[in-house]
């Protein structure tokens, strides 16, 4: 009886292992995924960090891209400033941003050649880094019209401004199309020969401006700049000694004019 007892006692006792072995086994299998899902969960939240670390970065630099013509590079600046170096430092009294100016200026460029640069793509990693964008471009086109005389020149600019105006409504959607966001600038031309020029081209000048403003301004994003009253009054003083583009101090007051009007902008950027 107590050999039988025993037997019993000790058999109970083994079972009891066996069972308590089994519930432990469970019980790991059980929190091992949870605790995967915890490491998977924790390796996401670290992949997410590196796009915030560089968006800090970006928000922290006001990046400038200024494209376009002659003027748009700073030819005639016998600084060598131009608005790559006026407008770093305007630029300084309105955020305490660092400032970056990246210029892709071309001598002699005109609208088709603008458009030609940006439907190549090699300008758009360019574009959709930028917070502000600069334009200078039209005034080669339009010069290329003054030699001519009579009906042949009243001809060559209706010709040559819807050109232009095609022109530059396919260059502002590629560059929306790259970047939607980015504030644009766009420079008005001004007449450095003014008591040259007949009142018959004076008055496709004004026509020229007043085109490019309405389809700048149509975007709801951009600003035209007008220069034509900057250099009209200041000839002697803002013209290079070229005699077509600005001086040191013809690029410093036309920078100062950008500088005021995207001051509060970039300011609250």
């Amino acid at each position: 009886m107590k050999k039988t007892l025993t037997y019993t006692l000790l058999s109970l006792a083994f079972l009891g292992i066996i069972v308590l072995s089994a519930g432990f086994y469970q019980a790991l299998r059980a929190t091992t995924p949870h605790n995967s899902q915890s490491t998977a969960a924790l390796a996401s939240s670290s992949a997410e960090a590196i796009p915030a670390q560089a968006s800090a970065k970006k928000s922290d630099t006001l990046n400038v891209l200024i494209i376009g013509d002659s003027i748009a590079k700073g030819t005639g600046d016998e600084k060598n400033k131009g608005f790559t170096g006026n407008l770093t430092d305007s630029f300084k009294n309105s955020t305490s941003k660092q400032i970056h100016i990246n210029n892709l200026g071309i001598d002699g460029l005109e609208s088709s050649g603008l458009l030609q640069q940006l439907q190549t793509k090699k300008w758009d990693q360019s574009v959709a880094d930028s917070d502000l964008i600069l334009i200078s471009i039209g005034g080669n086109d339009l010069r290329s019209i003054l030699t001519l005389n009579g009906l042949a020149q009243q001809d060559a600019f209706q010709e040559k401004r819807d050109s232009y105006m095609n022109n530059l409504k396919q260059s502002l959607q590629l560059l929306r199309s790259a970047n939607p966001k980015a504030e644009i600038v766009f420079l008005g031309l001004y007449n450095p020969y003014e008591k040259l020029t007949s009142s018959e081209a004076q008055g496709f000048l004004e026509e020229w401006n007043y085109k490019s403003q309405q389809l700048i301004e149509g975007d709801g994003k951009a600003l035209f700049i007008p220069t034509y009253d900057l250099i009209k009054y200041n000839i002697g003083r803002y013209i290079a000694q070229d005699g077509l583009h600005p001086n040191a101090s013809g690029y410093q007051a036309i920078s100062n004019r950008i500088s005021q009007s995207v001051g509060p902008i970039i300011s609250g950027s």
